[in-house]
């Protein structure tokens, strides 16, 4: 008896043990591919971007080809100016002889500055100087691209400068041939580039890391993103220790696991259904600052999510699983019912206040949260203004999807801002085809503002493109006097932050409003 017990448990230990290997194996695998396609989204916008700042150097050498006036004279330097304002990747462009910068858009006078750096000349006949120094920076290398004695200025980091997962994800951008690495984030193996087939796009691996390479045969550019193993299998082992003594009493507990898995193993969508029907978001206004006169002209409406148990859930997160089931629609519409039942006490307190309401790229579609607000807002008597929308890049990607929802937006006077400009996909030419009336500046650009981040120009040429397409302006994440100072300077008018004030319920909006902008924190 003893005997068939011993027998029989062997399928059940069986019956237990393969599905844990099985799902270990499978775990494994899905980190890799995992892991596989995230660097291949990091190098294909490296890439991008790469692409983008390639063609703009190649545009302004060709305009320059066509300028009539003499290398160096006032004229010729203005030329470049225009192109620089009007190229996002350029810092600065100049004249090349033997080797010398002999004048520029970013060096005073006339100086000659000979140019270090790796030099070499492309299949494509551009010569170019890898890491130069230039005055003005010392400690700042530059990227110089030359042809027929014009020249092209690119901050390396600008290009490159994407947020990553984890601080250990390299990134570079390639020259194919003759194969060079002109702009890097964080270290890359010389054994790693050896690995790089010029002119093709791969996933490799070496002993210690994933790599994907992603190229341009046209550009003769190539992207790399590399990433330790050890990060994407860094849980497996812990993670076998604990199934494998499990899998010994899997049989007498399946059931009961089965059953408690099914009463707790909620989806994410059942979830955030029961927050909307037990009204567990709520919303927090930041106000919107006009920097002249210290006035909160609108607040821009942030929803939080507080559970039963008290614990909030971090936007971030929410929204996302939101996006990825499905639920963002509903929870679009229940901010905006809350927005509009808001709304009457905030024009009451201040007449011409307007109120800023984020929306998901799943909103922007026909029939969908922007006509439910379109039909609401025509019932009530509110004034054209009293609200924004604010979308952002990937909402935009496909515009004509989203227009209906634009237009039906224009339909009842409400204006249009791109949120989180210059962190996506943005370009001067995508902004001349949308119809939008503000730009906001993300924290990321406020926050380099005075920090010499890499990032820094490009603040600076995201104010001066508004400008050109004469759009408004709004900072946010604004925390210090010298940013105010710096917006200000550069015809910025509004802006939010905690320098002004935090995000606040309702009450606490209303008596702000009610109070003098003197009397507020500023």
């Amino acid at each position: 008896m003893k005997r068939f017990y011993v027998v029989a448990s062997i399928p059940l230990l069986l019956a237990a043990l393969i599905p844990i290997a099985a799902s270990l194996w499978v775990a494994h695998r899905k980190a890799k591919d995992d892991q596989i396609t995230y660097l291949t989204s990091l190098a294909d916008e490296a890439l991008r971007r790469g692409v983008a700042s390639r063609q703009q150097l190649v545009a302004a050498l060709n305009e320059l080809d066509r300028d009539p006036h003499p290398p160096c004279s006032q004229a010729s330097l203005t030329r470049m100016q225009q192109l620089v304002g009007t190229s996002f990747y350029l810092q600065g462009m100049g004249s090349v002889m033997n080797g010398t910068l002999v004048c520029s858009t970013l060096t005073q006078g006339s100086d000659l500055v000979p140019l270090t750096g790796n030099h070499m000349v492309t299949s494509t006949g551009i010569a170019s100087w890898i890491g130069a120094r230039l005055p003005f920076a010392p400690d700042q290398p530059f990227n110089i691209y030359a042809r027929n004695g014009h020249a092209v200025i690119i901050h390396p980091g600008i290009v490159i400068d994407m947020p990553v997962l984890h601080d250990d994800v390299s990134l570079g951008l390639l020259i194919s041939a003759p194969q060079a690495l002109i702009r890097s984030k964080g270290p890359l193996d010389a054994q790693w580039l050896a690995l790089y087939t010029p002119h093709a796009s791969s996933q490799v691996e070496s002993d210690t890391h994933h790599i994907v390479f992603r190229a341009s045969k046209d550009n003769n550019i190539a992207a790399i993103a590399a990433a330790p193993k050890a990060q994407a299998y860094g849980g497996l082992r812990a993670q076998a220790l604990i199934l494998a003594p499990l899998g010994l009493v899997a049989s007498a507990l399946f059931a009961l696991g089965v059953a408690m898995l099914t009463r707790w193993q909620l989806s994410p969508r059942v979830r955030l259904r029961a927050a909307l029907r037990r009204r567990e978001f709520f919303i927090l206004y930041q106000p919107i600052v006009d920097l002249q006169t210290g006035q909160w002209v609108g607040a821009e409406a942030l929803l939080r999510w507080r559970r039963r148990n008290g614990t909030l859930v971090p936007p971030d997160e929410f929204i996302a699983e939101a996006e990825k089931a499905g639920v963002i629609a509903s929870i679009t519409r229940y901010v905006m019912d809350m927005v509009l039942a808001d709304l009457p006490e905030l024009l009451k307190a201040s007449p011409g206040f307007h109120v800023s309401l984020n929306l998901s790229p799943q909103d922007l579609v026909a029939d969908g949260p922007v006509q439910y607000l379109q039909r609401r807002f025509s019932a009530m008597e509110f004034p054209a203004g009293a609200l924004m929308l604010e979308v952002t890049e990937r909402g935009l990607v496909d515009i004509e999807a989203a227009r209906p929802a634009l237009q039906a937006a224009r339909q009842i006077g409400a204006s249009i801002a791109l949120d989180d400009f210059g962190t996506g996909y943005s370009s001067l030419s995508m902004l001349e085809s949308i119809d939008i009336d503000t730009l906001k500046i993300d924290r990321i650009f406020i926050a380099s503002i005075g920090a010499q981040a890499a990032i820094s120009p490009v603040t600076t040429h995201i104010i001066e493109m508004a400008h050109t397409l004469k759009l408004a302006l709004i900072a946010e994440g604004v925390e210090t006097q010298d940013q105010v100072d710096f917006l200000i300077a550069r015809g910025v008018r509004q802006a939010q932050g905690w320098k002004f004030a935090r995000a606040m319920p309702l009450v606490e909006l209303l008596a702000g409003l009610r109070a003098a902008p003197a009397a507020r924190q500023r």
